[in-house]
């Protein structure tokens, strides 16, 4: 019979945890290259890596005092000697893709990364068995529903916030070979930086484009998402393009301009898909926010909807009507955007007619 020393144990349980650890680099990593050559010919800003060692001691072991984002495992953390963001998944609604859910994440924010619009992601781990993001620091933007009313956003700051968002899924839509879709656009994915400077982020539903076509169609169990922020058609037929990124910002400029907010969020379940459940929750469908704020504007309505905070938060050098006719125009744009007024405009549009806005007084 052999008897194990302790020190002798102690370096077997090390080697086996080292060796665990190179298995799932590589594994890990093969999925993400993957990822990188099918979007970007492999093309992609270089991708550091930190060690699992490193990842642990930034967030004090995954510590719930770093937690910035309870459900999403979002953790704050210092990482040779600055302070990062480190995003950890750990679960999935559908277990059998989280890998390639996280790679995609890890392999467009790296071909992002150089935008001032998109949370710069600094590196990644493969030694956990899902890899882990590091990107810079930001704060998660305050939102309407927000139970501390000094926390809401004046109209400055959110007129700057979505332009600077419009302006990033324009890049997303018009630099790469392959048209980007981000198909999960909004709040929180939408950081903030020490200077105010919008982020975008969150690329784990991202899907490309094939060259020289217009549309993907993604399989029944794969549409996923905010209910109120999917395109009807993405919702009914999985047809994803880029309208329905412009469907989902639409919405994200109804609920920062306006007193009314989403109805539900909606995933579908693991062994259920959204085209199953559309029939039963049509009723839902139809109140969603987008087409509630279009019925007040065809009943004239239009001055009940709006916020009055944000109303108040206007220059003292406006008139109420002049402010008026601002916060009806992005309002307006918004309903552009949903496809309940005129043509859907492409998110280029959408950007120079926020820019517009903006410089208005």
């Amino acid at each position: 019979m052999r008897f194990w020393s302790k020190k002798t144990t102690k370096k077997l349980k090390k080697n086996l945890e080292a060796n665990q650890r190179l298995r799932l680099f590589q594994e890990n990593g093969k999925v993400l290259l993957e990822d990188l050559i099918e979007l970007c010919n492999g093309k992609s800003n270089p991708i550091k890596t930190f060690s699992a060692n490193e990842i642990l001691e930034a967030t004090d072991n995954f510590s719930e005092s770093n937690l910035v984002v309870r459900f999403e495992f979002m953790y704050r953390g210092m990482l040779q000697n600055r302070p990062v963001l480190i995003k950890r998944a750990i679960w999935s609604l559908y277990k059998s893709d989280t890998l390639e859910k996280i790679c995609r994440d890890i392999a467009v924010s790296s071909m992002v990364s150089g935008h001032k619009n998109f949370l710069k992601l600094l590196g990644c781990c493969l030694e956990f068995e899902h890899p882990v993001l590091v990107c810079e620091y930001a704060e998660r933007i305050p939102f309407n529903n927000t139970p501390n009313p000094d926390m809401l956003l004046p109209w400055g700051m959110r007129i700057k916030i979505v332009k600077e968002i419009a302006i990033a899924v324009s890049y997303l839509h018009t630099t790469f070979s392959r048209t980007m879709i981000h198909t999960d656009i909004q709040p929180s994915n939408i950081f903030l930086d020490s200077n105010g400077t919008a982020k975008l982020s969150g690329f784990c539903l991202c899907v490309s484009i094939p060259e020289g076509e217009t549309f993907v169609k993604v399989h029944a169990d794969r549409v996923e998402g905010t209910l109120d922020y999917l395109e009807y058609n993405y919702a009914a037929t999985g047809l994803i393009t880029e309208y329905t990124d412009v469907f989902s910002f639409g919405v994200l400029l109804q609920n920062f301009f306006t007193r009314m907010y989403g109805v539900v969020d909606y995933c579908c379940s693991e062994d259920e898909s959204l085209f199953e459940e559309f029939e039963d929750k049509q009723n839902v469908m139809n109140m969603r926010i987008s087409d509630r704020i279009s019925i007040f504007v065809q009943e004239e309505r239009i001055f009940e909807v709006l916020d009055p905070n944000i109303l108040e938060s206007m220059g003292d050098d406006e008139t109420e009507e002049h402010k008026i006719r601002r916060m009806e125009a992005v309002l307006m744009l918004s309903l552009r955007c949903t496809g309940h007024r005129g043509d859907v405009p492409k998110m280029m549009e959408v950007a120079k007619e926020l820019k517009r806005i903006e410089r208005c007084t």
